[in-house]
């Protein structure tokens, strides 16, 4: 009875052992673009460098965007634009590759991937899988893309599951098992009717042909682990991150003044932080008081955004998430100097000139971003 008691407690009080936080199949090395993660409990979120991704977990790309995931045993995975990847079956931490299984799909687009521990010691437990087809592994590197019936015709290709190997061997299937063996150099495809089967093309379709971005490699030769290539990296930048919320402020240097004629001082707010590291920064924004005013002030207007910096030169490109809207923002803005972003932010710019504090509004007011270079 005390045995059971006190295991109880420890369950009640938080303290029983539990699987270490961090443990996850998958790390997100590279961001281009706009990519999202969405949790198995459909929360949604930008991705940034770094992110881990566990069982139930899709990325998606948007136009003119990819990602490089490396997984627990080493895998690479390329996502191409307008791509939807999700991790069904993956070992969650290191211990467990030599027993775990690697279960993959995409749903829409395509990816390059090199495969890692377990496709090398035990390929029969490495699988993709389509919309109508799955791809068994034999340890390699391969494309694979699933194209849908508006790709299809911007490509001038048949609709269906598309297979390249580049180094290795691969099986593509279908529902009823039917399957042809893809060599190294060759390319196969599996259409959408019932009555297709699996076929080796006799030439590779030139869409299967486009490289990856520089930043992310061309392949396993050109682009080896991240684990290898990490000393290789410079380190992150510090970068100081700056949000401020003022008075309406036109090109002519107008501004919200108060009752005595004084120009209302605007408030700000920063944070310092790594390159591709998240940080969020809030503000609380009210009218500027006036001894005019017959009614009471409006509450104040809180203004909150997350924000994940790389600088570009001379130039900052910002990955901004304003707390009460659904898209991310991408800005890119100048270094060192306060950035307009009132048309991009919860609050709207005035068309007026000037302001007097009686008739000022919270949501008239200008918001601005800045990031500054902390070591170059």
């Amino acid at each position: 009875m005390f045995l059971r008691a006190a295991l109880l407690i420890l369950l009640f009080m938080g303290l029983w052992p539990q699987a270490p936080a961090w443990a996850a199949p998958g790390t997100v090395q590279v961001v281009m673009g706009q990519v999202r993660i969405i949790q198995a409990n459909g929360q949604e979120r930008p991705a940034i460098k770094g992110d881990h991704l566990r069982e139930g977990d899709t990325v998606t790309t948007g136009p003119a965007s990819n990602v490089q995931i490396r997984m627990i045993d080493d895998a690479l995975v390329w996502l191409r634009p307008q791509s939807r990847f999700t991790i069904e079956k993956y070992p969650p931490d290191a211990g467990r590759v030599n027993t775990g299984e690697a279960a993959t799909r995409l749903a829409e687009g395509g990816l390059r991937m090199v495969t890692g521990a377990i496709g090398k010691s035990r390929p029969e437990q490495v699988k993709l899988t389509t919309p109508n087809a799955t791809i068994g592994i034999r340890g390699t590197e391969f494309e694979a893309a699933y194209v849908g019936g508006r790709r299809a015709t911007e490509l001038q290709v048949s609709p269906g599951t598309y297979n390249r190997v580049f180094e290795g061997r691969t099986v593509l299937a279908n529902a009823m098992a039917q399957q042809v063996l893809v060599e190294r150099g060759q390319a196969a495809f599996m259409g959408l009717e019932p009555q297709d089967r699996p076929q080796v093309l006799t030439r590779v379709p030139a869409f299967l042909d486009e490289p990856l971005p520089p930043s992310v490699g061309t392949g396993a030769a050109a682009a080896p682990p991240p684990k290898a290539r990490e000393a290789d990296k410079p380190p992150p930048r510090m970068v100081q991150v700056g949000l401020r919320i003022s008075s309406p402020a036109a090109a002519g240097g107008a501004q919200v003044v108060a009752s005595a004629g004084a120009p209302v001082e605007p408030i700000e707010t920063s944070a310092r932080v790594r390159e591709g590291e998240t940080t969020r920064l809030s503000l609380a924004w009210s009218a500027p008081p006036s001894t005019q005013q017959r009614r009471a002030p409006p509450p104040p207007v809180t203004v909150a955004v997350e924000l994940s910096v790389q600088m570009d030169g001379d130039r900052a490109q910002v990955q901004a998430q304003w707390i009460g809207q659904n898209a991310p923002m991408p800005i890119s803005m100048p270094l060192g100097t306060w950035f307009d972003v009132t048309g991009r932010s919860p609050m709207n710019r005035p068309d007026r000139q000037v302001i007097s504090s009686s008739s000022a509004r919270p949501e008239s007011a200008l918001v601005m971003l800045r990031v500054d270079p902390l070591n170059r």
